[in-house]
């Protein structure tokens, strides 16, 4: 038998596939050909987002450190800020936000005293480093700014301490200064709350200020906490 060909058909009984689908019927699959794709779409963002938000992220600047002394130690010692340098490199896992860096805080001290003609002038500082770890959750509360709280330990790794000495009697003055360092093991574990927060300029480049409270004290059998304010550059790899 020969096969049966479109010519030995008449027109009328080849249905047209064009006519034969309604164009409702069209837009519906499209329709639902591209909500099928959504989740698809979704995912690829969610997974960018998070490649994103995983990136390492540099921090650098100044601090202002001081420290908090029982009454009775402190006297009538003034108690100022003393400058030093934070440095972390930071990195997100899941809500958390995880960073290890460098640390220097410390405190000035000056105290003045007459008696009897007797004149006596103190200035101290001290300067402490520290490996520190910080854990944080952070929160969006704009598209450029974002807050965060958590807690920081820090691994003393030494310091150094000056204390200058003047003292005036029947008009002559002596002075003396002397300089000593610290060593890591007089340093206790440091642990406190980290809180701060960030402002992006753009999407690599930010600035950040922060402030730890300490709530150990910094050596064994001294009731001496740390205090710092941060103001810092923040850097997005």
């Amino acid at each position: 038998m020969a096969p049966v060909t479109s010519s030995m058909v008449p027109n009328n009984t080849i249905p047209s596939i064009t006519h034969s689908i309604p164009l409702s019927t069209k837009l519906s699959s499209v329709s639902s050909l591209l909500n099928n794709q959504t989740p698809v779409v979704s995912s690829v963002k969610t997974t960018t987002d998070v490649i994103a938000q995983s990136s390492l992220t540099v921090v650098g600047g100044l601090n202002q450190s001081k420290q908090t002394y029982e009454e009775e130690d402190a006297g009538d010692v003034d108690i100022n800020y003393m400058n030093g340098y934070n440095l972390t490199v930071e990195k997100s896992f899941g809500i958390a936000r995880f960073g290890v860096g460098l640390n220097q805080r410390g405190v000035k001290l000056n105290a003045e005293e007459s008696d009897m003609g007797i004149s006596l002038d103190m200035e101290a500082e001290q300067t402490l480093n520290y490996l520190t770890l910080h854990a944080v959750y952070p929160y969006a509360i704009q598209e450029k700014i974002t807050v965060f709280g958590g807690v920081q330990l820090g691994k003393g790794l030494g310091g150094e301490a000056n204390m200058k000495i003047s003292m005036s009697f029947l008009g002559e003055t002596e002075s003396s200064d002397d300089s000593e360092d610290i060593d890591a093991e007089d340093m206790e574990l440091e642990y406190g709350l980290f809180l701060g927060g960030d402002y992006m300029i753009n999407e690599k480049i930010g600035v950040r200020a922060s402030y730890f409270k300490g709530l150990s004290d910094i050596a064994e059998d001294d009731e001496t906490k740390n205090n710092t304010i941060s103001v810092s550059l923040l850097f997005k790899l």
